[in-house]
């Protein structure tokens, strides 16, 4: 199993405490619980701490050129705006589909990478809003220009294309011939690690039925092509692998959702009247939930004995200190125990069935702890609430596909 975890500025030191083992030349099974860290590219020129951290593990490092900005307004004051490839003001599909175009930004892309230490390398990718507006035409493009690049240049260094995409337009069955099979197939002649799958969609975390079918059933279909890594997807990524992924990326309770129209958004020129949204903030995972909060709302769930008990970190060897140890060292919890739920899955049998039905016994649990939960954050006076129903829908969503993997099979 693939965890990919994305090191944000502020986890050079933490990256360093768990990589520490396998850097001191302990190979210990699962000493270190990750397969590999990659880093937004401003982050990757601001801490290259990250990358000797990976390097003296042995772990594979990947840099994020974050090219989906290209597609919208940038303010020139943002690190991104500042790389060697970025353009601030907005691209259209039509000024980048040009093969000289392509060709320099592909040259300065892979080249950037080298330049801070990547030993995995990213194609330029771009959202794809839609199958009809130009984007998938330049997408693909991309793809096997990149792949003539790599050869001519003799570079060898595995590659891991990263396919971001509306899902409501490429995640129905429907859309599946004319969106993501020929983006995996343009990825035929690349050296391929894995290929990043990462939908975009509106109010993630609290979804639809619809929402997770569509999610899981186009992972299960992609998998069936090549191996598919769940790509900025900390929320569902454990019912992805399940659905037939390698595994997935996300951050240290943290970047768990990939709303692209909102990260590009959120960095355009800010007006007296707009305020960019976000900020720092500690945050607590739940491994019940598979996602984080923060850390006042996980406070208050621990000072309720009973939801205490449902959402405390069972093991030792990572929260010695119960909600202490996880709410301190919140990075080092959130890293190992989606690590430990991974590796979980590893263990069961190989068939979907099998894993599908984990998720979703473990959803329907989710679920009935979310409600008590939710009667304990209202009571403290906390505007949070915990997507009981999403639990649920997620539940009906992994059986649903697990019905089809077994009357597929018979």
């Amino acid at each position: 199993m693939e965890f990919v975890l994305r090191a944000g500025r502020e986890d050079h030191r933490v990256l360093a405490e768990l990589t520490a083992p396998a850097a001191a030349g302990l190979r210990l099974a699962r000493a270190v619980p990750l397969s590999a860290v990659v880093s937004d590219a401003p982050v990757a020129v601001e801490r290259a701490q990250i990358r000797e951290s990976a390097e003296a593990a042995g772990l594979p490092y990947l840099v994020d050129p974050m090219t989906f900005l290209l597609a919208d307004r940038q303010a020139p004051d943002q690190a991104w705006s500042r790389l060697p490839f970025a353009i601030h003001d907005q691209v259209r599909a039509s000024d980048l589909d040009n093969a000289d175009i392509q060709d320099e930004l592909i040259d300065r892309v892979i080249e950037f990478q080298r330049r801070h230490g990547a030993t995995m390398l990213i194609p330029p990718y771009l959202y794809l809003p839609r199958l009809d507006d130009g984007w998938l035409r330049v997408q693909l493009s991309l793809l096997r220009r990149t792949a003539r690049y790599l050869d001519s240049h003799q570079i060898g260094l595995p590659v891991v294309p990263i396919v971001a995409a509306s899902l409501r337009q490429f995640g129905t069955k429907a859309s599946w011939r004319a969106g993501v099979d020929p983006l995996i197939s343009a990825c035929a002649d690349l050296n391929v690690r894995f290929i990043g799958l990462s939908f975009s969609w509106n109010k993630q975390g609290d979804d639809s039925i619809d929402t997770l079918t569509a999610l899981l059933s186009t992972t299960q279909h992609a998998a069936t092509q090549g191996r598919i890594l769940g790509w900025r997807h900390g929320l569902y990524g454990a019912a992805e692998v399940a659905a037939g992924a390698v595994g997935y990326e996300t951050g240290a309770a943290q970047f768990e959702r990939s709303i692209y129209p909102s990260m590009m958004r959120n960095r355009r020129p800010r007006t007296a009247l707009r305020e960019q949204q976000g900020g720092a903030g500690a945050y607590v995972y739940l491994q019940n939930f598979g996602r984080s909060i923060r850390r006042s709302e996980a406070a208050a769930l621990f000072g309720d004995a009973a939801t205490k008990a449902a959402i405390l970190c069972s093991d030792e060897g990572c929260c010695p200190n119960g909600a202490t140890s996880m709410s301190i060292q919140w990075r080092q919890h959130a890293v190992r125990s989606r690590y430990a739920e991974l590796a979980a899955l590893d263990e069961m049998p190989a068939q979907a069935a099998w894993r599908l039905n984990k998720i979703a016994r473990d959803a329907d649990r989710a679920a009935d702890i979310a409600r008590t939960a939710n009667d304990v954050l209202l009571a403290a006076g906390i505007n949070r609430h915990l997507p009981e129903h999403s639990f649920t829908h997620l539940a009906r969503s992994a059986d649903a596909i697990r019905a089809q993997v077994r009357a597929s099979v018979a």
